[in-house]
C-alpha cells in the first residue's frame, strides 16, 4: 500500500516538474531574446558613438547583461583577444553553439547573421545592421511572447494530468 502511494507521488512529482520545466522553456526564450536586444543596443551605442574596439564593448555588454547572454560576450572578448587568427564570424558562431540558449533555430541564425558583418563594414552599415537585427529579435519575441501564453499552461497541466492518468492506469 505504502510503495503504491510513494510511487504515486514520485510520478506525479516527475511529471509535473517536467511539464514545468517545459513551460519554463518558452519563458526563457522570450528573456533570452530581450537580453540580446539590450546588449545589441548597448553593443549599437558604443559601435556608433564610443567608436570603442570590438573585444572592449563585448567585454563591456558581458558586465552589464545577466546570463547566459553575458557569457556569450564574454567568450566572444575572450577569443577575440587570444586572436587566434580567427574572424569574428567564427568566434561569433561557436560561442553561440557553445552556450545552452532556450533560443529557436531561427533566433540563433538571426544572430548567426549578424556576426557576419560586425567589425567588417563602416560603422553606419554596423549600425543599420544592427538595427536589422534588433528589429527581427523583437518580432521573435513577440512571436515567443504569443508562444508562451499560448503553450506554458497547456506544458503545465499535460505534466500533471499525464501522471494523473499514468497512475490511474498503473492502480
Amino acid at each position: 500500500m505504502w510503495f503504491k502511494i510513494i510511487g504515486s507521488g514520485l510520478i506525479l512529482y516527475a511529471t509535473t516538474s517536467y511539464g514545468f520545466r517545459k513551460a519554463q522553456e518558452f519563458q526563457n526564450r522570450t528573456i533570452q531574446l530581450r537580453y540580446f536586444q539590450d546588449a545589441l543596443a548597448i553593443l549599437q551605442s558604443e559601435v556608433t558613438y564610443g567608436l570603442t574596439p570590438l573585444p572592449l564593448v563585448m567585454e563591456k555588454v558581458s558586465r552589464v547583461m545577466k546570463e547566459p547572454v553575458a557569457k556569450f560576450f564574454e567568450k566572444v572578448a575572450q577569443k577575440l583577444k587570444q586572436g587566434e587568427g580567427e574572424q569574428l564570424e567564427i568566434y561569433w558562431s561557436n560561442c553561440l553553439k557553445e552556450i545552452n540558449f532556450s533560443l529557436t533555430r531561427e533566433d540563433i541564425a538571426i544572430l548567426e547573421n549578424l556576426g557576419f558583418t560586425l567589425g567588417r563594414s563602416s560603422v553606419m552599415e554596423q549600425k543599420k545592421h544592427l538595427d536589422l537585427t534588433i528589429r527581427q529579435l523583437q518580432m521573435a519575441e513577440k512571436e515567443s511572447r504569443d508562444l508562451c501564453a499560448k503553450n506554458e499552461k497547456m506544458w503545465k497541466y499535460l505534466g500533471f494530468f499525464s501522471g494523473l492518468a499514468l497512475i490511474l492506469v498503473l492502480i
